[in-house]
């Protein structure tokens, strides 16, 4: 009789549980914005992430994915400092990936090795925030302070050196005037923020230490990603990662993740760089020995949303084709058109150089030049730091997409293909202009 009691109770306390969820099920959807709890951040959480590569595209031919490989092996084969490096190049209906040299002492690259994109992972912050304003849930003029003075973390926001009267589209156009913590001098900030135990992505502003100006001219800085990413995920009630997920790389089939919401995936690229740059001695060499050993794999709290994926060049190719083209399905045509029209602030000359002359919504517009010196338009975000590079380029007018992706400072150091003469030209530029100069030849 005991053990049927027991039984009975279990079941109606299951019942009761039940009935309790279905009340909350059927609750009416609340219209108030959801609130993100403080001291909740996700770090480190183990995701499963499956880099194995695409079946359901067709190949470019033959001949043209020997010269495709061949501009890889080229130029991989005339860089000085250099790891490894990975590519692909994709447009809507075919796809080609490559690699050539080391993702670690012990390991080959491929094109399925995973690799942080750095600072092109901001093409995702800026889709995500550009398609949250063309729903209506803020505008491109609300400002900092009028968005996040809710915030459980309000308080490490809204600091002397935080210019929180600074709009949206001052920050993602990089021309918020707010400092950051990148210069070579902020070093062992950079560490701390990398040592924090207790990190969360607004512990970071504290870290700025030099006085905003006044917001009108284009200045790159972590800082602004680290409040854009703020807004993102206050406005939504949700972590970034978990985003992204949702509303881009699963409907996409895309595969990526962002660091450090999620753990590093084991196989990922070993960076490579100046060790004298991170006090770990001198000399090119591997950033997960000597000293910089105790940080490997933190980098990524140093800017979170913007410079946190890590994926391959295969879905980074097939996300710029997804976003830029007018086939793809990453946004809606009317969001797309923003962020095309957004691109008219003058960057710098560092940026000017690699090849991105106009800055919109945290993505640009430039040009890669083939090997006749011809010019061809391209919308595209650089990535690099931390013994990484990154390119995305995609061109409007072939509808192609290319990823390249180094664990160096390979792609955005000088190339030698000679496509500018005597001008300064990336390696990642060489190579891109050989692939977009088949592709126009056989369009």
């Amino acid at each position: 009789k005991a053990d049927a009691d027991a039984k009975a109770k279990t079941e109606a306390d299951a019942k009761a549980k039940a009935e309790e969820l279905k009340k909350e099920d059927e609750k009416p959807e609340s219209k108030e914005k959801p609130k993100a709890k403080a001291n909740t951040f996700p770090l480190d959480i183990p995701f499963n992430l499956d880099f194995t590569p695409s079946d359901k595209y067709t190949k470019f031919s033959n001949s043209i994915q020997d010269i495709f490989q061949n501009s890889l092996k080229t130029n991989y084969a005339s860089a000085t400092q250099k790891s490894g490096v990975s590519a692909a190049v994709f447009n809507g209906t075919k796809l080609w990936t490559g690699a050539e040299g080391i993702a670690s002492s012990n390991e080959k690259m491929t094109p399925t090795t995973p690799m942080i994109i750095r600072s092109t992972s901001k093409t995702i912050l800026g889709a995500l925030m550009i398609s949250q304003i063309d729903k209506g849930l803020y505008s491109l003029d609300d400002t900092i302070e009028s968005l996040l003075a809710d915030h459980p973390d309000y308080n490490l926001i809204n600091t002397p050196n935080v210019n929180t009267k600074v709009t949206v589209k001052q920050l993602l156009t990089m021309t918020s005037g707010i400092s950051d913590w990148s210069k070579p001098s902020d070093l062992t900030n950079r560490m701390k923020i990398m040592a924090d135990q207790n990190w969360k992505p607004a512990n970071n502003l504290q870290y700025i230490t030099k006085k905003f100006t006044a917001p009108g001219t284009y200045n790159y800085s972590y800082a602004n990603s680290i409040i854009l990413g703020l807004i993102a995920t206050h406005i939504e009630g949700k972590h970034l990662n978990n985003i992204y997920q949702e509303q881009f790389f699963k409907p996409l089939g895309i595969t990526a993740g962002l660091l450090p919401e999620i753990a590093i995936p084991k196989q990922t690229a070993i960076p490579y760089d100046d060790l004298s740059l991170y006090m770990g001695g001198t000399g090119f060499g591997a950033l997960n020995t000597g000293f910089m050993a105790q940080f490997y794999g933190l980098d990524p709290k140093i800017s979170w949303a913007g410079a946190g994926i890590v994926s391959t060049p295969e879905n980074i190719a097939r996300w710029g084709y997804e976003l830029y083209s007018s086939s793809g399905s990453a946004v809606s045509n009317s969001v797309r058109d923003k962020l095309i029209k957004g691109m008219t602030i003058k960057t710098t000359q560092g940026f000017t150089d690699l090849g991105m002359d106009t800055y919109g919504y945290y993505m640009g517009k430039g040009e890669v030049a083939l090997p006749n010196g011809t010019l061809i338009k391209i919308y595209t975000h650089p990535g690099g730091g931390g013994g990484r590079t990154s390119w995305l380029y995609y061109s409007p007018e072939l509808d192609v997409s290319i990823s390249l992706l180094a664990n160096s400072q390979m792609l955005h150091n000088p190339g030698s293909c000679g496509h500018r003469g005597n001008k300064f030209i990336t390696i990642g530029e060489c190579i891109a202009g050989n692939i977009f100069n088949i592709l126009k030849e056989n369009n």
